[in-house]
């Protein structure tokens, strides 16, 4: 046979082989537990009641909680009802009930596993590739470090109010619907201590008083939906200090977002030892960033209680910000 038509021959031969590999890639099982709910035919899911029969303080629990309701609309498809819409398939778990490969355990599933396996359903809060952006993956915190799977009562943890002297905390009907292990100012004040230390502080947002929740300010499923809601310069703290918001004809350059970091620049979001949460009660403040005036000009104690520029966010007369 002609070199020309050998050569043909394993051209053919290399492409069919390409083909198959290309077609095998295709097919590759998704990651665990994802491939639970692939592998999985009709048949193997067994229904919750069959849960029940060995795992009833879970089922009745899980009864209780806000999860029962959707998971048992009859128009849901199968991989997303009762207990196996969270734990995988009823009839691949009995085949070994040991092998913790086929079953969704959260209590031993890793943060990523975890989030796999709620943003099935939760996808509308954050998509796997948003989560894996937060500062929660990347400490290692998954949606079972806050979350409860259904409500379970004797498991719960009851920790004492973190401001001394007041009544422990108890958890209130917004907790209840997310089916949080805690109240906000507990669990997020298990990791921000430091956060929690300024909210002690002799000026601070009433978090520890229970007037305002860490989740007011602060997005805990950050999404490109939420980011667009927030004004990208003063963030979040206009939402409740709308006098601050302006439009000004003239605005304070970190107001407007000209410079700097917007209101942080002279506040202390959580906590201060000066009033207003400001980073000091001297004309201090206003030198760190105006420092051609420091040496030179005197105004008194602070800059915004002499007379002259008291209208600190902006104004409408005025370019130095100074009185009408």
């Amino acid at each position: 046979m002609a070199w020309w038509r050998w050569s043909g021959t394993i051209l053919l031969i290399v492409f069919a082989g390409a083909a198959v590999v290309s077609k095998d890639q295709q097919k590759k099982e998704p990651p665990f537990p994802l491939n639970l709910f692939a592998r999985a035919k009709p048949e193997d899911y067994v229904g919750e009641k069959e849960c029940a029969r060995c795992h009833k303080p879970y089922f009745a629990s899980y009864e209780a909680s806000p999860h029962a309701l959707p998971m048992r609309d009859p128009k849901a498809p199968l991989d997303k009802r009762g207990c196996e819409g969270c734990h995988g398939p009823g009839e691949i778990h009995l085949e070994d009930v040991e092998d913790p490969t086929k079953v969704i355990i959260f209590t031993k599933a890793t943060e990523r596993q975890v989030a796999l396996a709620c943003l099935r359903c939760h996808a509308d809060t954050m998509r796997l590739s948003q989560w894996h952006r937060t500062e929660h993956a990347r400490a290692g915190v998954s949606c079972t470090s806050c979350h409860q799977i259904h409500r379970n009562p004797q498991k719960e943890r009851n920790h004492p109010s973190l401001l001394p002297g007041q009544a422990p905390w108890t958890t209130n009907k917004k907790d209840d619907v997310a089916l949080l292990k805690d109240t906000e100012v507990n669990l997020c004040g298990q990791c921000h201590q430091r956060q929690v230390a300024q909210f002690r502080l002799p000026f601070h947002h009433p978090v520890l008083e229970g007037r305002t929740n860490c989740t007011d300010c602060h997005d805990v499923h950050p999404s490109r939906q939420a980011r667009r809601k927030t004004n990208p310069f003063k963030g979040t703290c206009v939402t409740c200090h709308a006098q601050t918001i302006g439009p000004f004809v003239f605005e304070h350059d970190p107001v407007a977002g000209w410079s700097g970091d917007g209101c942080t620049d002279c506040h202390q979001p959580h906590g201060s030892p000066h009033p207003a949460l400001l980073k000091s009660s001297s004309r201090g403040l206003c030198n760190q960033c105006h420092t051609d005036k420091g040496n030179s000009h005197f105004p008194g104690q602070t800059c915004w209680q002499s007379g002259c520029h008291i209208a600190v966010h902006g104004s409408n007369t005025d370019r130095f910000l100074r009185t009408p």
